[in-house]
């Protein structure tokens, strides 16, 4: 008995030899990378990457919050982060990475390797939002507008829609990303972050790329109209002009669809379809707005809003990219592995637009 007990207990004690312990270090060992910056290097064919850090506080209510910018340039991205693992005393932690600033430079160029770094990388999320900085991914890092109270919070809150809701910006996320460069039938797109001294930052813009780099860049009130098209109940203001008067009429519902007519082969067109309810909320003139006004302004909105979209999408068109995803949707709809794509791409740039605006304005925007 003695010795099935002592074989038993020697047993144990081999099993728990191999038991390896967790490599886990404490928090006040961790310094935290909320944003990745890159641009190209002085030298060719090189990477300038930054790294914005959060050094952890004790207090979270206190005002004074610390960060710091660690710069370093290499050939390859992941040889730049080891590197500067040697300018810190602390672990570098990538969980908390929300936000990779691509140079402008870089995305006229190509954004293939860094996607492909990102999504290899086992430590950043899939989920954090890519965009591209002007001038340069650095100059992005270093804005800290007074509102700021934790590292890069800005940059996160407004990218992610948990902050500002503004109808200008287009969140995208890294796996989006992935997915519209390697996909056939949509291109990818970036919004566009402006440093704007060391304060501020404007994010108005949406840049069109050719899977590897930038090939258009849309105006405000396009890349407005754009988001209109690509997600549901925007919340903006579109201009309404009536009897010499400028009305302004916010979407509270919006949504938008469309089907892509082939019947014809000679005339292939894309017919859409726009629907919003809206409040008037502003009136330039001194009328008083019945429920009559209120259905002229709704028409009027419609008109001019389906001009505009019907010239924004041209434009697209014309350049040659789908950022909204046509040939996707085609793909879908005329299944057949070995043509569908070869005609979506003989059809494309004969398509035509037909877009249908309906505004309802139900409410005056004032109180009997």
């Amino acid at each position: 008995m003695r010795t099935k007990r002592g074989v038993v207990f020697l047993l144990l004690l081999l099993m728990c030899m191999t038991v390896t312990g967790c490599n886990f270090k404490d928090i006040d060992r961790r310094i935290f990378v909320v944003a990745i910056g890159i641009d190209p290097g002085k030298e060719e064919g090189t990477f300038k990457v930054s790294l914005k850090l959060a050094i952890p506080q004790g207090d979270v209510t206190k005002i004074d919050e610390k960060m710091q910018i660690l710069t370093e340039e290499s050939e390859s991205i992941s040889e730049a982060l080891r590197r500067m693992k040697s300018k810190v005393e602390k672990e570098l932690d990538y969980v908390h990475c929300k936000t990779i600033i691509l140079g402008e430079q870089i995305a006229t160029k190509d954004i293939r390797h860094v996607i492909d770094w990102a999504m290899r990388r086992r430590d950043i999320q899939s989920i954090l939002n890519f965009a591209i900085g002007r001038p340069g991914a650095l100059g992005v890092l270093q804005v800290k507008p007074p509102s700021e109270r934790i590292p890069s919070n800005s940059l996160i809150l407004a990218m992610s829609g948990q902050g500002t809701e503004s109808p200008f910006i287009s969140s995208v996320f890294s796996y989006q990303l992935m997915r519209s460069i390697y996909e056939n039938g949509i291109d990818p797109i970036l919004p566009i972050i402006e440093a704007q001294g060391k304060e501020q930052f404007l994010i108005d813009k949406i840049a069109l790329l050719d899977k590897n780099k930038i090939k258009l860049v849309l105006t405000p009130d396009e890349t407005r109209l754009f988001n209109l098209l690509s997600r549901s109940n925007l919340r903006t203001n579109f201009p309404a002009h009536l009897g010499g008067g400028l009305y302004q009429y916010y979407t509270e519902r919006s949504s938008s669809s469309y089907r892509i007519v082939t019947q014809h082969e000679d005339d292939p067109y894309i017919r859409y379809t726009i629907k919003i309810r809206a409040i008037l909320e502003e009136n330039s003139t001194e009328d008083m707005v019945t429920h009559h006004m209120l259905k002229r302004i709704g028409e009027a909105g419609a008109a001019e809003l389906s001009e505009a979209v019907t010239a924004l999408l041209i434009k697209i068109c014309d350049s040659g990219m789908d950022p909204l995803g046509w040939g996707l949707h085609y793909g879908a709809r005329h299944w057949n592995n070995d043509t569908e794509m070869a005609v979506w791409e003989s059809l494309y740039p004969r398509m035509k637009f037909q877009v249908k605006a309906e505004v309802d304005v139900k409410y005056s925007g004032m109180i009997k």
